[in-house]
């Protein structure tokens, strides 16, 4: 058997490495499923893993060695068997000889909530229920209820839907949802951060997360533009952006074909790898976008002199609708000195690149925002 040579990726987010071994070509070691899921108390069959050459041929990996992490979550035995130990995710790896790769496994408790932001940023006057996911290995009837408020003068919470009122500037507070299905209740907590900005110059907020075969939860600064496009009209672009120097870079960049001006809610579609990486001036999603669309990245530095980790995902809708989800404005107020301060949050599904053909290569992203508005006219390119 020849010597496969392949990088284990950024934790967490299953992207699949070639490299050339010896000149004979791109090979891939690949596993899969690369997102599963399982109760606690339950197991998954082991992972598929072969190898791909760029033909397409496939061949048996010889013998596998499995790892998984962390063991709080999710155990492994020597044959790749994944027992769900307690609630989390869990990266299994797969290992043949020097070549390793990934895949990313949730272990969710028998009945389970989980709060989908870990944190959201307002601006006094918004409102928002904080979305949640409730799994039950066996269906059954359950009550969800809420704790108030620690600081009513900043948010109140109503306790029977759990929608949160934000009044005043102030936070993190914290945000508990309890799930009571029969003699067992189980919680879930997130925080909300009320802001007041009132000048352009002041660091937007925001935070996401991000749910599929990459795992994130990641907050950072907020900015927002209206930009001139190529044919002299107002485009809009969204930057949320987290940058740890210099290893890892997180950027949700949302376009709009027209400007903001005012609050309200926008489709995000779907856009192609082709088409959100065009250079041709009037074809650009950027200096000429023809609909709204999004982008996530991540770039994560492994080592000097190695080429960074990147996952890359485009919005990306359903084969029977273009639209991927949804942008809102829900405050838009004037600055001092020009611009303007909005808050509001998005939610879209995206499709990662180098999973594109595979349905489990999608990511939902999720995440709200309070950041400065300025009118940039140094164009598409500022």
């Amino acid at each position: 058997m020849k010597p496969y040579l392949f990088a284990l990726p950024l934790i967490a987010s299953a992207s699949l490495t070639c490299v050339n071994v010896s000149g004979t070509g791109q090979q891939f070691l690949i596993i899969g499923p690369v997102l599963d899921s399982v109760f606690v108390g339950d197991t998954l069959a082991p992972r598929t893993v072969y190898i791909l050459d760029s033909d397409g041929s496939r061949h048996p990996p010889g013998h596998i060695s499995w790892s998984v992490s962390p063991p709080t979550v999710a155990t492994i035995d020597s044959t790749g068997k994944v027992a769900g130990i307690g609630k989390g995710t869990a990266v299994v790896v797969a290992t043949v000889g020097t070549a390793q790769s990934g895949a990313v496994v949730i272990v969710s408790r028998q009945n389970d909530i989980s709060l989908l932001l870990d944190s959201v940023f307002v601006m006094p006057g918004d409102t928002i229920t904080i979305p949640r996911a409730i799994k039950q290995k066996t269906p059954g009837p359950y009550t969800l209820t809420f704790d108030s408020s620690s600081v009513p003068s900043v948010i109140t919470i109503d306790t029977l839907s759990g929608l949160v009122t934000a009044h005043g500037t102030g936070g993190p507070i914290r945000y508990r949802a309890r799930l009571t299905s029969g003699t067992t209740t189980v919680s879930e907590s997130s925080f909300v951060v009320v802001l007041t900005l009132t000048d352009t110059t002041e660091t937007g907020r925001f935070f996401m997360t991000v749910l599929g075969s990459a795992i994130r939860h990641q907050g950072g600064g907020a900015f927002a533009r209206n930009y001139v496009r190529l044919n002299g009209k107002l485009a809009f672009q969204l930057r949320d952006t987290m940058t740890v120097l210099p290893t890892l870079d997180e950027k949700i960049v949302i376009t709009l074909p027209d400007s903001v001006i005012a609050t309200g809610t926008s489709e995000i579609d779907s856009i192609s790898p082709a088409q959100a990486t065009t250079t041709v001036n009037q074809l650009s999603p950027v200096c000429q976008p023809r609909f709204p669309w999004a982008l996530w990245v991540s770039e994560h530095s492994i080592g000097s002199g190695a080429p960074p980790d990147t996952v890359l995902a485009y919005s990306h809708g359903t084969s029977t609708s273009a639209v991927a989800g949804q942008l809102i404005i829900t405050q838009y107020r004037p600055a001092v000195g020009g611009g303007a301060i909005i808050s509001g949050r998005y939610e879209f599904t995206a499709q990662r690149r180098d999973l594109y053909d595979d349905p489990l290569g999608a990511e939902v992203i999720r995440g709200t925002f309070v950041a400065p508005v300025i009118t940039d006219q140094t164009g598409c390119g500022g």
